[in-house]
Formats: C-alpha cells, sequence, structure tokens
C-alpha cells in the first residue's frame, strides 16, 4: 500500500479550471486502480498553512543556540507544531501529485508557504557544516506536477514553477518526476482537442504512477 499525498493551489471553481477537472479525473482512475492505496488531500486555498515568520526564524535560531523546546512560548510552540505536522506528512508520502496554476510565471504564494513548510530542519533535511542533507534519500518517491501556465506571453520569458518545485522534489528525495502542462487553466479558452491530449495523458500515467 502507498500513500499518495494529493495538493491542490488553485483558487478557481471546479468548473472554471481545467487543473482541478483533470486533477479528479486523475484521482478517480488512479484510486480505481489503487484501491489499497491511502490518500491525502491538501487545499492550500482552504487548509491553513503555516507562514515562516519572524517568531519561527527566531526559534530556529533559539535552537541553533542550543536552547531547548521547552523555552517556547505557547504561540511559538503551536506555529513549530504546525509546520512539523506539514512536514511529516510529506516525509511519510511515497507519491505526491501538486495541482497548480501560473500566477504571473510563479505559484500563487499559498504555494511557495507550504514549500517553506515542509522544507524546514528535521523532518525532510538536516543542515551540516557544509551543506543542507535530505533526510529521505534512496525512497523511490513519485511525483506528477499537472500545471497551468498563462496562456499570454510574458515577453517570451520562461515559466520558472515547474524547475523551481522540480529542484526541491529533488532535494527532499523525489526521484521519479512528471509534469503536464497546460497552456491556460480556463476551459472556455482552450481546444477540445489540446485538452483531451492532456486528458488522455494524466489518465495513461495512473498505469505506471
Amino acid at each position: 500500500m502507498a500513500n499518495l499525498l494529493y495538493v491542490t493551489c488553485n483558487v478557481r471553481p471546479h468548473d472554471r479550471s481545467r487543473t482541478l477537472t483533470l486533477g479528479n479525473e486523475f484521482l478517480e482512475e488512479y484510486l480505481r486502480r489503487n484501491p489499497q492505496d491511502e490518500v491525502q488531500i491538501l487545499d492550500l486555498y482552504r487548509d491553513s498553512i503555516q507562514r515562516v515568520d519572524q517568531d519561527v526564524l527566531n526559534v530556529w535560531w533559539r535552537i541553533e543556540r542550543g536552547e531547548d523546546y521547552g523555552f517556547l512560548s505557547d504561540g511559538e510552540r503551536n506555529k513549530i507544531a504546525r509546520l512539523f505536522r506539514l512536514a511529516d506528512q510529506f516525509r511519510r508520502c511515497d507519491k505526491y501529485v501538486f495541482v497548480t496554476c501560473s500566477l504571473n510565471l510563479w505559484f500563487p504564494a499559498e504555494f511557495k508557504m507550504y514549500i517553506d513548510a515542509i522544507g524546514i530542519p528535521d523532518p525532510t533535511n538536516r543542515m551540516t557544516p557544509l551543506a543542507a542533507k535530505s533526510m529521505l534519500p534512496g525512497q523511490r518517491k513519485k511525483s506528477l506536477h499537472l500545471h497551468a501556465c498563462s496562456p499570454h506571453d510574458f515577453l517570451q520569458e520562461q515559466e520558472l514553477s515547474i524547475p523551481y518545485l522540480r529542484s526541491v522534489l529533488s532535494f527532499l528525495g523525489v526521484t521519479d518526476h512528471e509534469t503536464v502542462l497546460l497552456e491556460g487553466d480556463d476551459p472556455e479558452r482552450v481546444s477540445e482537442e489540446d485538452h483531451e491530449k492532456a486528458r488522455h495523458r494524466l489518465l495513461d500515467l495512473t498505469h505506471r504512477f
């Protein structure tokens, strides 16, 4: 039995979003083929994601100086606990599906907050004298990134979200990456042929994901 984490970051209603609609189809087909697997769903616009704020940074600084967690205030302890829950959830899963859309060539702020949360020291990585080191090596983790980029030309600038997420996931121990890129998230502004092509690719991925 595998553990799959399904993460969405899209503020559109489901019927107005290609990524959310196709992501749902993928998940339903995946579960049909893998009914024994456990799926956890995280909606970054619905679920409260703890930001790495000044309190959190102060805690890390104090811990690095040798202070014990017992000296934290209730507020600090609560923030750190929320971050650790997200990082531990990520650590315990084997497969990840990220359903996102572009906002000015980048992810929405909520997604970056989530990446900061799962990248905190100890659960997923650890600082050594030379560099940061992943705590999840050699575990054969897989990821699928379903992403809608902007349909508009930003002076031919490249979409930055996809290589960024792949780099972060690779560092955290994910070795198998798949990306399905859509041009635009509005179902009324895309050809039926392009939509079906993306749909067939996603459903085909359920055979080996």
